[in-house]
């Protein structure tokens, strides 16, 4: 497979937003959809190429002509309406919108930007559910476990999970207020041997969900019902795909039940998986492993609605 990066997005006094586009080589005739990822870190942490190349290569053999996942503004030092949120959507018009001009220009592959889907890990779940707010509505929707009714007390009590996370300097934590203007990529949340404490947004974040207090320092000003994609739900909602560990403490598997209740019961189509593991089990999944399987089910859901 191929990959381009292109701007998506200019911002006033930062950096350029970027996205990655995988295809495959050697151009396409017929009009083909379009798989728009979100990455995850909580709006905190990570970035665009953190999607498996296993999961790129699995969305393109399923009929997609391009795979897109774009770099967002990351909090705290932005809202996550103002940031995360916001250049998601922008990100996604773009797909929709100038992506196909530039790619049959570029490598002859020919995209049908209203046909574009949506899926995420974490947060980035939250964002591709969120696309539902735009005109254009993808036509599917895979949340691998997302982040949803954000009023709830889950998000804003202390996580018990994380009450044994070390008290770092303070010192350490501030230096995440001096990332201005916001960065749009950073350390991905975990790796081969746990988190990097010794990086301050790591450090910061880790501390957010000890004391609670993440999601009311990433949307100070308290409106979480504007990055809340559960206000969302309508009989009209995007066939979406849940995918959630029983296991995870970061966010509680009753957010997807409950969302694929209150889903099946205004009629949309939905399918709930539960798996006996926690947050993040598919990293480093392979192909012919359980857990990539239960992935690449929810990409042939998207794939059913859009190819």
């Amino acid at each position: 497979m191929s990959r381009k990066e292109y701007v998506y997005k200019e911002v006033e006094g930062g950096e350029p937003l970027v996205a990655s586009v995988w295809y495959k080589p050697g151009g396409s005739d017929t009009p083909k959809p379009i798989a728009h990822y979100f990455h995850g870190g909580n709006w905190v942490l990570g970035h665009k190429d953190m999607l498996s190349p296993y999961y790129i290569e699995k969305l393109l053999e399923l009929g997609f002509g391009a795979v897109v996942s774009p770099n967002y503004r990351l909090g705290p030092t932005i809202s996550a309406q103002e940031g995360p949120v916001q250049d998601a959507k922008d990100s996604y018009l773009w797909s929709q919108g100038e992506l196909p001009n530039i790619l049959v220009e570029d490598a002859n592959i020919h995209l049908d930007g209203s046909k574009v889907v949506t899926l995420g890990h974490s947060a980035g779940g939250t964002l591709a559910l969120l696309m539902a707010s735009l005109p254009q509505k993808p036509l599917a929707i895979l949340d691998i476990f997302g982040l949803k009714h954000l009023d709830d007390e889950f998000y804003h009590t202390p996580n018990p999970a994380f009450a044994k996370i070390p008290d770092f300097q303070q010192t350490l934590l501030d230096r995440v207020l001096d990332d201005v203007p916001a960065p749009s990529a950073a350390t991905p949340p975990g790796g081969p041997n746990g988190p990097d404490f010794s990086n301050y947004r790591v450090a910061w974040l880790f501390t957010a969900f000890k004391k609670g207090s993440w999601l009311s320092s990433i949307q100070p000003d308290g409106n979480y019902g504007a990055i809340d994609p559960s206000r969302l739900f309508s009989s009209s909602f995007p066939p979406t795909y849940f995918i959630h560990g029983s296991m995870d403490t970061l966010v509680g598997v009753r957010f997807a039940e409950q969302a694929f209740e209150e889903l099946k019961n205004k009629g949309v189509k939905t399918k709930l998986v539960i798996e006996e593991a926690p947050h993040g089990f598919d990293v480093g999944s392979k192909p012919g492993e359980h857990r990539y399987n239960v992935i690449t089910d929810g990409f042939k859901f998207l794939a059913s609605h859009a190819t």
